[in-house]
């Protein structure tokens, strides 16, 4: 693959908005994906593993802030979920196609949003403290990181329903994204090589590649900064407006995927 100006210029925007995410503003971090998905049109997939190495890192300086405000109660409860998802959303992967990645995961993101901003408008309470709400919760959030590295509205979703505040809902986030991220790479991998064995088309098997290595290369400064940015967002956010915030961002991003889906 040929790396040209548009593919330098929407990825660099795209690695300062994840890193944003990471370190103060989750919310915008979709748009950074989204970004990414748009800067190779038709490799969408190679798009979506491109950024993951960038996630990670920005997952480490995350931890690194962080850590001592996560919710680990809370955490363990998604651990076998998440790897339900995980491996869920890596077989998926592996008979999907460029032409349907977007729809599927506008869908699936838009629909748990929706389905948050319902239950808190109809004060369903007794939904959270049902175990199999956090279950399909992490779930959904293992199969949407794979598909899409979308996993943040999800992740947004059940952790607004649980109240928490701004430090520890940073904080689980934080870690919860690291472990994915840090799973997700090697599933990618294998993901990888198990599209080249079914013959399909070349395009739609690339999803980790040497070139996403030199990609994370050329775009670590972007995030760099991004990353700045986040921690200095994220120390002048009111408490208050936080989380609705970062709700509000999280569905956006989500319906202008599934808007991009049909273009």
């Amino acid at each position: 693959m040929t790396i040209t100006f548009s593919h330098i210029l929407l990825g660099a925007l795209a690695a300062v908005l994840l890193g944003v995410a990471k370190t103060g503003v989750p919310g915008i971090g979709m748009f950074g994906a989204l970004l990414m998905i748009m800067a190779f049109p038709g490799h969408e997939i190679f798009a979506a593993g491109a950024v993951v190495p960038l996630l990670v890192i920005g997952d480490f300086t995350a931890v690194h802030y962080y850590w001592r405000d996560t919710r680990w109660p809370l955490l363990a409860k998604l651990f076998a979920p998440l790897a339900v998802g995980l491996f869920a959303g890596t077989i998926l992967l592996c008979f999907m196609t460029n032409a349907d990645f977007r729809l599927t995961v506008g869908i699936l993101v838009t629909a748990i949003l929706c389905f948050e901003i319902v239950r808190e408008r109809m004060r369903w309470d007794w939904i959270v403290k049902n175990r199999f709400f956090g279950y399909i919760c992490g779930v959904l959030a293992g199969v949407t990181t794979m598909l899409g590295n979308a996993a943040g509205p999800v992740l947004t979703a059940y952790f607004a329903s649980q109240r928490l505040s701004k430090k520890d809902f940073m904080g689980t986030n934080a870690v919860t994204c690291l472990l994915m991220n840090l799973t997700k790479l090697p599933l990618l991998l294998l993901a990888t090589v198990l599209k080249a064995d079914t013959g399909g088309n070349p395009v739609d098997t690339q999803i980790i590649t040497p070139t996403t290595f030199y990609l994370t290369l050329m775009y670590l400064p972007w995030l760099v900064l991004g990353l700045i940015i986040g921690r200095k967002a994220f120390m002048i956010i009111p408490e208050r407006y936080f989380v609705p915030l970062i709700l509000s961002l999280n569905f956006a991003a989500a319906v202008q995927i599934l808007i991009s889906a049909f273009a």
